[in-house]
């Protein structure tokens, strides 16, 4: 194959790249042309792809730009760690199958990716001992249900009868269920502001990954990656984006942005924006969801026929945040490899110990579990996610603080008919791909129908 020299790539090159092994971190430096578009899109995941798609297919000109070194956002699959395995970062559930874009294309698209149901089977331990899981899910369940009915805008742990915290099996629910602790997290936030068929069509996978089915899905689709944006400048006529490779001239810009870096001011707006938009930044903020990934010997993989949802029981004794393995797939795509969940305040406090701390962990619950030579009979080799030091992240995905729900859908709207939001905190089905793919393509309208590009 040979060798592409620019860090401008489209789809079809990231897709190349992405199924040879070939990292993208190795290409050289490349300073994108000053040609002035319509519009620039800032970030390349699921959002800014689907808004620069858009505009393309309205014949705007467009310019998409991303900080990293690679494309997708927090939906990545790695095709690195082990050696050529596919393994999902972040995003790997492809929700709400019905209706969600991606999930139909990679359905069309037979001869290159393997969509399959979410895992029907379930193993759930109580230390060595496997059992039934029966009061687990019945946990688990009431739990998503309060959580599903709304009500006023307060955390969800207030709203939680004592007799269900009471529960032994209270802490791994709580590990399990969301990025965010329970007394951190809105009850309104879904009943508010989320809307899809979540529950009614259920969950998909992708066997060669979310984000390689992402980079095709957009494989025509250029951008100039390490395009790190440190200013956008909009107070006059049209907008000025200030990059580490130079100034881009356009009407309007898209930021697409996770609401984490919104928050941080990671990028200045010369004038401010709105103080309203700053209070939903405050109000929308970023949970912690890590991934450890394990590559185990087969001895241990041939246990479970297929793809296996994994629960092991957690004692936390009254902690704030549960200090375990939220949930764990096991036999990934009918491959060695297994994801486990590390979520909520216990697992940013673990990330800020680094990757070795988090696989440390995960192998001692495991033993736990499976008995204490697991690391000496199974273990091949792990890597751990970072999400929350990324610093074009800052977090896993967006919930609402107790109060702030209420703020979300300030989240989305433009300023000055100049800047355009888009991402998966302003998404109705925020949290997800899909989501974000649509708020991308409704930002692209919103810049198409205003009088920005007049």
């Amino acid at each position: 194959m040979r060798k592409i020299f620019t860090n401008r790539i489209s789809r079809r090159q990231f897709l190349k790249t992405s199924l040879s092994g070939i990292t993208l971190a190795a290409f050289p430096s490349f300073s994108f042309a000053q040609t002035n578009p319509d519009v620039v899109v800032i970030g390349a995941g699921s959002s800014g792809l689907a808004a620069a798609a858009e505009l393309m297919r309205r014949n705007i000109s467009v310019l998409c730009i991303e900080g990293m070194n690679r494309i997708g956002g927090r939906c990545y699959t790695d095709t690195i760690s082990f050696n050529g395995l596919p393994a999902d970062h972040g995003a790997h559930w492809l929700h709400a199958k019905k209706g969600n874009e991606l999930y139909k294309f990679g359905r069309e698209n037979k001869d290159k990716f393997k969509i399959y149901d979410e895992p029907s089977t379930s193993v759930v331990y109580d230390g060595k001992k496997k059992v039934s899981g029966s009061t687990f899910w019945k946990v688990y369940k009431k739990i998503k249900n309060i959580y599903g009915d709304g009500g006023i805008d307060e955390p969800l742990m207030d709203k939680i009868p004592e007799n269900l915290k009471k529960s032994q099996w209270f802490d791994t629910a709580h590990a399990a269920i969301t990025a965010r602790d329970f007394d951190n997290l809105s009850i309104a936030d879904d009943s508010l502001n989320y809307e899809d068929n979540y529950w009614e069509s259920g969950n998909a996978f992708c066997k060669e990954g979310y984000g390689t089915l992402l980079a095709y899905y957009r494989k025509d689709v250029p951008v100039d990656l390490n395009t790190i944006v440190s200013e956008i400048k909009w107070g006059g006529k049209g907008v000025q984006v200030v990059t580490n490779k130079g100034t881009i001239n356009a009407k309007a810009c898209i930021v697409t942005t996770s609401v984490g870096v919104l928050r941080a001011e990671k990028i200045k707006f010369t004038p401010k924006l709105p103080t309203r938009k700053y209070e939903a930044f405050e109000g929308i903020t970023m949970g912690t969801s890590n991934r450890v990934i394990m590559e185990l010997k087969k001895k241990f993989v041939s246990k479970f026929k297929k793809d296996t949802n994994f629960y092991s029981k957690i004692n936390s004794n009254g902690a704030k945040s549960p200090e375990g393995i939220g949930y764990g797939l096991l036999k990934m795509g009918g491959t060695n490899l297994c994801l486990f969940a590390l979520n909520g305040e216990f697992s940013r406090n673990l990330e800020n110990e680094g990757s070795q701390a988090m696989i440390d962990f995960v192998v001692n619950q495991l033993k736990s579990n499976f008995g204490s030579k697991f690391y000496e009979k199974y273990f091949i080799k792990a890597i751990a996610t970072g999400w929350n030091k990324n610093p074009f992240t800052l977090g896993a995905y967006s919930g609402a603080k107790p109060g702030k729900a209420s703020l979300r859908p300030r989240l989305k709207r433009p300023v000055g008919e100049r800047i355009f939001f888009a991402g998966e905190a302003t998404a109705s089905a925020y949290g997800t791909v899909h989501g974000a793919n649509r708020s991308g393509i409704r930002a692209a309208t919103d810049v198409f129908i205003s009088s920005a590009l007049d």
